[in-house]
């Protein structure tokens, strides 16, 4: 896998949208598949019931196309969301069954051959099973490489906390979110209709297991009405040169690390 200025136009691209003979020139010993996790879930009045994977997709078209030897598999577009469950239409899979679809799918794509995989991950409720899964694969295949962004939004706070306006951007449908969705498809987002600002009172060192309408009555938290198009932008520049200084530094290293580089 390679970082490139461009894709050459043989090196990769989205495997729902590539023939047979594509495919097969694409997969190789560097090939790199990246695997999109989401949700369906009420994310407010504002803002579309996909942005969980809405938004990761769009980031990985535009880091796609940097890259060669990548292969962006579809996304999924159900998660462990059962602490959504009192929102209407909030279509959650139990955890065991997210666990058991990443590793289903993480078998099928090491029978191609393939030892390098990257998890993106849209949305908080599949950190765990993505654990879980990403251990079991790497248990059973130890040569595989099973990397994970696991959260974005908080990633985004924590490299610039002088970005948003509120607890630096947190909260599900709230300022980061929503800016991210501004950014990368502004059609689905109305900002007429983004709730009052929802910050939940929690213990900052001990997490508790909450249900999500025990902390809003708007089903988003955060500073929904603070997202711009502006913080949007800036959010997927910083996330895409993550994922590639982190893509450029795997492939120095030849996807080895720990004490195997030297």
């Amino acid at each position: 896998m390679k970082v490139e200025s461009k894709n050459d136009g043989n090196g990769g691209g989205e495997l729902a949208s590539m023939n047979a003979l594509k495919v097969k020139s694409c997969i190789n010993e560097n090939t790199t598949v990246i695997i999109v996790i989401g949700a369906c879930e009420n994310h407010g009045d504002h803002m579309p019931f996909g942005a969980d994977f809405i938004f990761p997709t769009e980031l990985l078209k535009r880091v796609a196309a940097k890259l060669k030897d990548a292969i962006i598999l579809p996304y999924i577009p159900y998660g462990m969301s059962s602490h959504h469950a009192d929102y209407q239409m909030t279509i959650s899979l139990q955890s065991s069954t997210v666990v058991r679809i990443i590793q289903d799918i993480c078998e099928s794509i090491i029978k191609n051959g393939i030892r390098r995989i990257l998890i993106i991950n849209g949305h908080d409720g599949n950190i765990a099973p993505i654990e879980i899964a990403s251990r079991y694969v790497k248990n059973k295949h130890p040569k595989v490489v099973i990397a994970c962004l696991e959260a974005w939004w908080v990633l985004v706070g924590q490299s610039r906390h002088n970005l948003f306006d509120v607890c630096d951007g947190l909260g599900h449908g709230g300022e980061a979110e929503t800016s991210a969705m501004l950014a990368v498809r502004p059609d689905l987002v109305q900002m007429s209709n983004a709730p009052k600002d929802v910050i939940p009172k929690l213990p900052t060192n001990v997490r508790i297991y909450w249900k999500f309408n025990e902390l809003s009555d708007t089903s988003t938290t955060g500073a929904p009405r603070k997202a711009t198009v502006e913080k949007g932008s800036r959010i997927v520049e910083i996330l895409e040169a993550i994922l590639l200084s982190f893509l450029e530094e795997m492939e120095t290293n030849q996807w080895k690390y720990g004490i195997s580089p030297k």
